[in-house]
């Protein structure tokens, strides 16, 4: 079934009485949301890892069974308000592009979005779902064109994920992108989002969603292979160790050049070079946003997703960045949080950034 085929699936948006569920590499998290005035409360909350070790080394297709089985474990939550869900994907099924075309109505844009956005999308065109956002209208050489942001996930990726909702007993109704859904948590919960422009470093198991909020625009998304398990693989490789220990070796120790472990020094060596490379990549991110026009400047990196709790990361990247960078965790500022977390648990929280993201959108807004 194609993303075309779900009438009420959408790209963007906002909505106050769906489930955000996020199909991750390494867990499933679900985060329940009801709007109060203007506050979001937090109604239920879930990360469920797999129950196994192996990171991104088995795909999702190979765990479906079991991602099925733990939705449905989940259902019978007293209190579950809604069966109706907002999902989202991203890595490198999804191809996202900002692109200025002729000015058209939203109707004339959804009967030409394929020819539009072929030239853009680096896969078949009769193999993605295709959606759109206009940003807003802009003037280049005398001409009005809209500023759109144009997305294609390809539909197998697509139709893994409602596959496995529906087979849970779930309706998926909006399919978003986890940069986008990430962005959304943040507008949502910080009235300051609409004066500073800030980027986001959501760092999970198989890749690293890196996106630029310019005063509540979004405009810069990119996805980069450099994520949680390259971090783990390294040390792996370099102590010849299974997976699982290279993890635990890697939570230990980190970018801690004191932890107390007999391999501290190769570790802290290895992991800063992965880091290194992570920076880079972040900097080139930064270097595009600036480069497309005057007087651009980001004032602040979040960091979230499995991988943004790495001892020492945070630092690593403040210093060689010289800017101010913070865990985001949108679960604290939602009325309700939870105060009985356990030390574990306040470490995961910025690991549900998209799903309370996902928790947000309107089902049927795809277009403001």
């Amino acid at each position: 079934m194609s993303l075309q085929a779900l009438k009420n699936i959408t790209l963007f948006g906002k909505r106050k009485n769906l489930v955000g569920i996020d199909i991750g590499s390494y867990a499933v998290k679900i985060v329940n949301l009801k709007k109060s005035g203007d506050q979001w409360v937090l109604q239920q909350w879930a990360m469920i890892p797999y129950s196994d070790d192996a990171g991104n080394e088995i795909s999702l297709g190979e765990r479906k069974d079991h991602i099925i089985s733990i939705l449905q474990n989940y259902l019978n939550t007293p209190g579950l308000a809604s069966k109706r869900i907002a999902t989202s994907v991203s890595g490198n099924s999804v191809i996202v592009r900002y692109v200025k075309m002729a000015k058209m109505s939203h109707a004339e844009l959804n009967k030409s979005l394929k020819f539009e956005a072929e030239p853009y999308i680096p896969f078949n065109i009769e193999d993605v779902s295709l959606g759109f956002h206009v940003i807003g209208d802009v003037v280049e050489d005398g001409q009005v064109q809209m500023d759109t942001v144009i997305v294609a996930a390809k539909k197998d990726s697509v139709d893994l994920r409602t596959d496995i909702l529906r087979a849970a007993g779930l309706q998926p109704v909006i399919l978003d992108v986890d940069a986008f859904a990430i962005e959304n948590a943040y507008q949502s919960i910080n009235p300051m989002a609409a004066t500073e422009t800030v980027m986001f470093v959501n760092i999970g198991s198989s890749f690293t969603n890196m996106s630029i909020l310019e005063k509540g625009v979004s405009r810069v998304v990119r996805d980069v292979s450099i994520a949680g398990s390259t971090f783990t693989k390294a040390v792996q490789q370099q102590l010849q160790c299974d997976f699982k220990t290279a993890e635990q070796k890697k939570l230990a120790i980190g970018l801690d050049p004191t932890a107390e472990d007999p391999d501290t020094a190769t570790v802290v060596e290895v992991l800063n070079s992965v880091a290194r490379d992570l920076i880079t990549e972040i900097q080139r991110s930064m270097d595009f946003y600036i480069s497309q026009g005057a007087d651009r400047t980001i004032s602040k990196i979040y960091l979230c997703g499995g991988g943004a709790g790495l001892k020492g990361l945070e630092r690593a990247i403040a210093d060689d960045l010289k800017l101010e960078v913070s865990l985001f965790d949108p679960i604290s500022l939602l009325q309700n949080a939870p105060l009985d977390l356990t030390e574990e648990q306040k470490k995961s929280m910025p690991q549900l950034a998209v799903a309370v993201g996902l928790a947000t959108r309107e089902e049927g807004d795809n277009n403001p």
